[in-house]
């Protein structure tokens, strides 16, 4: 019913508002022009082996939920070098590496639910190979560059020939101190001669696998892209996605080169506490928002930290729980698993951007390209895909909170969250869809109290669609097919 204002006194009129109209107007505009192909989500895992010793229908239903329901593509292992080489001259197979992952059935039961991307994650050199040996994160030697990849090379070579495990994709190191810009270019160009010389050339290379993107950073990427030959030897790009995600500079550096950009790790959320109940939307909204920010900025894969894995100091909460999808415990009765809020999110916009799906660019009449980097964060983050069975999707996360103030904080983490909380009436325009008339979509909505509710059906007209979006919620939209 429209307001009946008209006759009220101007200053009345301008602090009665209809509840339409309390909501602050947002514009959201999609222009023409196909980017990136979506790859996929993933996930890291350690088996520390309580997943392992589940019960076969316990272990059966982790892996139908994180597996299936998310539909993933990749899976990603992390393997400790020091390990295998703990002295020089040695190339041992870790037995606690093969049992974890291989002899557990762990990479056979993702192969059997659709990973096609075992990336192997290692971690970082053995301290025999760095400068200042008795400080762990001191700078590699430069003559152990070679040295370090070859054992990465060996590891997988004889995963091929012993145990018959394919490993696809490999990183250098996580989040790595131990290289400079330039021995991260080296490494790239000598661990690819490592790999094609023992008949792995189908192995790809992703690199730095930074903990952040900023300045830092970038001087990894463009050392990498001044290489030729590391260049040509590279995959992808890799960098985290924590409190500065992707950006323009990342997505400039892609778009330049042509190379894939994977986001090899996505965690809990910067200035969040590390402890985080069943239901936290905070987290949820935050895991959500830098999805949607990194695809805005040309990213092809996504993995979270962590999938399925049990908790041992309290349940169902306890301190970096966070990192996880779902957490378990080997207890008897039904409340044996719980997938956390953000499991939820993650999965809902799995269902709306297919893996293949073609993403296009995204702005805001707020926050421009909605960058999810250093200080408060974008307000609303929003994006947008064409599917390969030609149906559109569309996700939003209001990522503002009255519960991002809290007692305690410092400075830092005050000012890397969210803002005050703020309900948003949003109009994306797709400029694609412009003159095709009224198009169909599925509106849903997943929230702290709606766990992805179908809304049914709302019309776009010429490319113009409508919805209101409340704090922390995330609303997506799928094209109807006819």
């Amino acid at each position: 019913m429209p307001c009946r204002l008209a006759a009220l006194p101007l200053l009345l009129l301008s602090t009665l508002l209809c509840a339409a109209q309390s909501d602050t107007p947002l514009m959201i505009t999609v222009p023409a022009g196909a980017r990136q192909v979506f790859q996929g989500l993933g996930v890291s895992t350690f088996n520390n082996g309580a997943y392992t010793v589940l019960a076969p229908e316990r272990r059966a239903l982790l892996a139908r939920l994180i597996y299936r329901d998310l539909r993933l593509t990749t899976l990603r292992i992390w393997w400790a070098v020091e390990t295998f080489a703990p002295e020089r001259g040695q190339a041992l197979l870790a037995e606690s590496f093969a049992d974890r992952y291989v002899k557990s059935g762990l990479i056979a039961e993702a192969r059997t639910h659709g990973m096609k991307t075992i990336l192997l994650g290692p971690e970082k050199p053995a301290r025999w190979m760095l400068t200042k040996p008795e400080d762990g994160n001191s700078l590699i030697k430069d003559e152990e560059v070679g040295t370090y990849v070859a054992q990465i090379a060996i590891l997988i070579q004889r995963l091929r020939d012993e145990h018959h495990t394919v490993i696809d994709a490999t990183g250098i190191g996580n989040e790595p101190p131990w290289f400079t810009p330039a021995q991260m270019a080296a490494a790239v160009r000598l661990l690819r001669g490592e790999l094609d010389q023992r008949g792995l050339q189908a192995v790809k290379i992703v690199a730095h696998e930074g903990s952040n993107n900023d300045a830092t950073g970038l001087g990894y990427l463009d050392a990498l892209i001044a290489d030729p030959l590391a260049l040509a030897g590279l995959t992808g790009f890799a960098t985290h996605s924590y409190n500065m995600a992707a950006r323009a500079d990342e997505a400039e550096r892609v778009q330049r080169t042509g190379k894939e950009f994977w986001i090899t790790e996505s965690g809990g959320g910067i200035g969040l506490p590390e402890t985080e109940q069943p239901v936290d939307a905070p987290q949820a909204a935050s895991a959500a928002s830098r999805f949607l920010n990194d695809m805005n900025h040309r990213a092809t894969h996504w993995i979270w930290f962590l999938g399925a894995m049990d908790l041992t100091n309290g349940w169902p909460e306890e301190h970096d729980n966070v990192q996880r999808l779902i957490e378990f415990r080997d207890k008897p009765g039904a409340d044996w698993y719980l997938p956390l809020l953000k499991y939820y999110y993650l999965k809902r916009l799995a269902q709306t951007f297919d893996v293949g799906c073609t993403f296009r660019a995204a702005h805001s009449s707020l926050e421009g390209d909605m960058t999810w980097t250093y200080g408060h964060k974008p307000q609303v983050t929003a994006a947008a895909a064409l599917n390969l069975d030609g149906t559109w999707g569309i996700g939003a996360v209001n990522y503002t909170s009255n519960l991002f103030t809290r007692a305690g904080q410092d400075e830092f983490n005050r000012t890397n969250t969210g803002q005050a909380a703020k309900d948003f009436r949003v109009t994306i325009t797709i400029a694609e869809l412009a003159a095709v008339g009224d198009q169909a979509f599925t509106l849903q909505r997943t929230s702290a109290t709606h766990r992805d509710v179908d809304e049914g059906e709302v019309v776009m007209h010429d490319g113009v669609l409508a919805f209101d979006l409340a704090p922390l919620e995330l609303v997506t939209l799928r094209q109807v097919r006819r």
